[in-house]
């Protein structure tokens, strides 16, 4: 008898080993009566018991082996005994499978104890709790859903697991009903639920609730505080984060580092770089001393907006106050002096480093390669192969990068195909370089050829790549375009990205639409302010000053605090009605009101806004009493104004100093020209056209063009003609007859050229606006949309009028954009009034 017990002991686990070779917190053996006759010799706690301490043998990889083979008999010996039915016992198997990575077998055991009934609330808040900790979190939420339709009782650990679980799912209404349940059982005095509730309403944006749950908690505990400052810093919800640290300084618990340094994360992370100067102040007022991690947080907050002195000056602090330098501070003050334009410190500080990593190196080799210094970054290159460093993917993606911005798109597809024959796949990071550099580059074309080869690739365009090319279709005003990616947007839900969505107004907004750029500007609730800058630049480039006034005022009443870029597009919003007064009042309140120093653009907006008003000696006053230098900008605009208004003297004194400024800019040339040519000075004209030619100024010829289908139709001065030339004209004819009965009378004003009249009135009838116009009208006229042209300079008088005649004779709106702005003409009128 005792040798078949030994025997079927040795059938069911290993021979004993001997005490120095057993396994730390080894469970001890079950004796062989047990497994005999099936009937246990002690309680269900003693399988408890084993079970656990199988659970903790975690140690090293010979411990994880012994429980990896103990698992299984002791499941197999818990259902012969019949103890696998008693919940402490299943829970106790639950954690031991859970430990081993089995998520599966934990799942169809919670399940098989449901079926037979024996699942108590133990084994349902233990079922909640194990899939929020595999994060599987809408699963948590159904079986919290089910156990409360079964009525179970759930405990305070269980109500903050599914909290979290509500949180990270984005589940604010089933986060609420928890709320309310554990409020209804009291379960809110336990002290996981408080925070984890405060967690749920901030991962759901509802941060005022987040913030009446931690008040209601008092000035205990900082660690739900931060955890909800954390959830508002990832979320990009800055202001919520910076508000809530500035509320714990007041009222709540004392914020420690780590509750800065979450805030500096959020700066650095979503835009905010300028604000993280102001956190770090705060830290140091507290008496905080900042650590490595507010460096690194910090630095690229610099490196992102290139305020070299301030990464200069934090680069002292971390060695005056001697701080343990590690691989991340490294590699972050390596990448700020690279993106600040100083290669010669970034490289002494990575020569210096004792610690560097594959990412140091890639921001070192992204530096030279976006200064345009190639030779350099391809030795730093081969200098890391030499380290025993393998380049990866980000590597090759800053030196892509690099080519596609210095205007080397061919050299960059050529470094692509080269890795890929190499055996490194190029990503959606590697595509979208290409893209933006084309982009940035005037290139729109082809950006588009390039997500086209993209796809091919089979790589799918990501928020950044929709971002980028909805800028080139901007560019280029191919609003058919724009539309194919908004509707790829909305599949792929990209559209509820907050750079997206701006990048949609922009598109919208340049392409004439502004209707559709509205609806997607009220359609998002949490606005920012880059978005309200995207809508008030569309506002003001279709005239519409007085709804940019109002938006302005919106956003000011709403919290959000307006930047130069803001006023930039509110003062383009006034010049293009004619508000003097109030572009005045804005301008001479943005320093004193809100706080924002006007910069060069600010001021040459005022100017353009004084002379094209007709007020060019205030104009030539107020660029003498300006704290800048005037630039090029102050005196084009000034020269405009006095092109319009016809003031040859103070136009004489903008082109000199725009001559000095801008020697080979065309544009200031011919306006000049234009003018004298007006006054009838034909030879100073003459001289200007010798003095063009003498330094090789090439003049920009003017050009229109239209898209029909998904053929681009160019109309320029002077250049090669449309196949369709003679249609065009004939219909054009034809067109100016029918007008002159209806009133119209050519105006050969801006014909400068000392001809007949009969002559002037032959040469209106070339200006590409006119034929592109024309053009649309006969190839678009069964559809009845909208005649789109784009034009580079600005619309001259007489096409003007024969447009509103147009639209009024044909039935047709027409929208047009030249070099200021929109013009939509409806049943013979404009909406820019006749003042552009």
């Amino acid at each position: 008898m005792a040798k078949a017990q030994a025997q079927l002991v040795s059938l069911s686990f290993p021979p004993p080993a001997p005490p120095s070779a057993r396994p730390r917190h080894a469970p001890p053996l079950l004796n062989a009566a047990a497994l005999r006759t099936g009937v246990p010799p002690y309680s269900a706690g003693v399988l408890v018991s084993l079970l656990r301490d199988c659970a903790d043998l975690h140690g090293d990889d010979t411990d994880h082996r012994v429980a990896r083979r103990l698992a299984p008999q002791l499941h197999s010996l818990a259902v012969r005994t019949g103890l696998s039915r008693d919940p402490r016992v299943t829970c106790a198997l639950v954690d031991l499978l859970a430990r081993l990575g089995r998520g599966p077998s934990c799942a169809r055991l919670l399940h098989e104890a449901a079926e037979d009934g024996a699942k108590d609330a133990v084994l349902w808040n233990k079922h909640v709790a194990m899939l929020a900790e595999a994060e599987e979190w809408d699963e948590a939420i159904a079986v919290f859903r089910e156990m409360q339709a079964r009525g179970v009782p759930a405990d305070g650990y269980t109500c903050a697991r599914v909290l979290h679980a509500c949180g990270r799912a984005g589940a604010l209404r089933e986060g609420r009903a928890v709320h309310a349940y554990a409020l209804k059982l009291a379960l809110d005095a336990h002290p996981l639920v408080p925070g984890f509730l405060a967690g749920m309403y901030a991962e759901n944006a509802d941060v005022a609730a987040a913030t009446r749950v931690l008040d209601a908690m008092g000035a205990g505990s900082v660690v739900p505080w931060n955890a909800v400052v954390a959830c508002c810093a990832r979320l990009g919800l800055v202001d919520d984060a910076l508000e809530l640290a500035a509320r714990m300084s007041r009222s709540g618990p004392e914020p420690n580092v780590a509750t800065w340094n979450t805030v500096l994360s959020g700066c650095s992370r979503h835009g905010r770089d300028r604000e993280a100067l102001g956190v770090v102040a705060s830290m140091l007022k507290q008496g905080l001393r900042p650590d490595a991690t507010t460096v690194s947080s910090l630095l690229k907050s610099v490196a992102n907006t290139g305020l070299l002195r301030h990464g200069m000056e934090i680069h002292c602090f971390f060695l005056r106050n001697q701080l343990e330098p590690d691989v991340y501070t490294g590699t972050a003050l390596v990448d700020m002096y690279a993106k600040c334009g100083r290669l010669d410190c970034a490289q002494k500080v990575l020569d210096a480093l004792e610690h560097r990593n594959l990412t140091t190196w890639n921001s070192l080799v992204a530096g030279y390669a976006n200064a345009g210094r190639f030779d350099i970054a391809l030795e730093l290159v081969e200098l890391m192969k030499k380290n025993r460093l393998d380049p990866d993917i980000t590597t090759w993606n800053g030196l892509i990068t690099g080519y596609s911005m210095n205007g080397q798109s061919s050299q960059a597809v050529l470094l692509l195909r080269q890795i890929k024959a190499a055996g490194v796949t190029p990503n959606v990071v590697s595509w979208t370089s290409l893209i933006s550099g084309s982009c940035h580059n005037g290139e729109y074309e082809d950006s588009f050829y390039f997500c086209h080869e993209m796809q091919k690739d089979g790589v799918q365009p990501s928020l950044v790549t929709m971002s980028v090319l909805l800028r080139a279709c901007a560019g280029l005003a191919l609003q058919k375009k724009g539309k194919e990616l908004h509707c790829f947007a909305l599949r792929r839900a990209y559209d509820c990205d907050m750079v997206v969505s701006t990048a949609l107004i922009d598109m919208y907004s340049k392409g004439g639409s502004l209707v559709s750029a509205k609806v997607i500007f009220e359609s998002i609730q949490q606005k920012n302010l880059v978005l309200c800058n995207a809508m008030l630049t569309g506002l003001a480039v279709h005239g519409q000053g007085r709804e940019a006034i109002e938006l302005f005022h919106d956003m000011w009443n709403s919290g959000l605090k307006p930047d130069s870029i803001t006023f930039t597009a509110l003062l383009t919003a006034c010049r293009s009605m004619g508000l003097v007064t109030e572009g005045w009042e804005y301008f001479d309140s943005m320093e004193t009101k809100y706080g924002v120093k006007p910069t060069t653009e600010n001021y040459a907006c005022m100017v353009d806004l004084l002379a094209r008003c007709g007020y060019l000696d205030e104009a030539m006053d107020f660029i003498e009493r300006s704290p800048i230098d005037p630039g090029a900008s102050h005196w084009g605009a000034l020269l405009t104004g006095c092109s319009i208004h016809g003031n040859l003297a103070l136009a004489e004194v903008a082109a000199r100093n725009l001559f000095i400024l801008e020697p080979y800019n065309s544009a200031n040339y011919l306006l000049m020209m234009n003018l004298y040519e007006y006054e009838r000075m034909y030879d100073e004209a003459e001289s200007l056209k010798y003095a063009m030619k003498a330094r090789g100024v090439d003049s920009r010829p003017g050009w229109s063009w239209i898209q029909i289908e998904q053929g681009i139709h160019v109309f320029e001065v002077d250049g090669k003609p449309h196949p369709e030339t003679a249609e065009i004209y004939e219909e054009l004819i034809r067109l100016v007859f029918q007008i002159k009965k209806a009133g119209y009378v050519p105006d050969t004003s801006c014909i400068a050229y000392n001809v007949q009249e009969e002559e002037k009135e032959k040469l209106l009838l070339g200006h590409t606006e006119k034929l592109a116009i024309t053009y649309g009208l006969i190839r678009s006229d069964a559809s009845r949309a909208p005649v789109r042209v784009m034009k580079n300079t600005r619309m001259c008088n007489d096409c003007h009028e024969v447009a509103k005649h147009i639209s009024s004779l044909c039935d047709r709106q027409i929208i047009l954009r030249d070099a200021v702005r929109f013009h939509h003409f409806v049943d013979g009128k404009c909406s820019c009034n006749d003042y552009w």
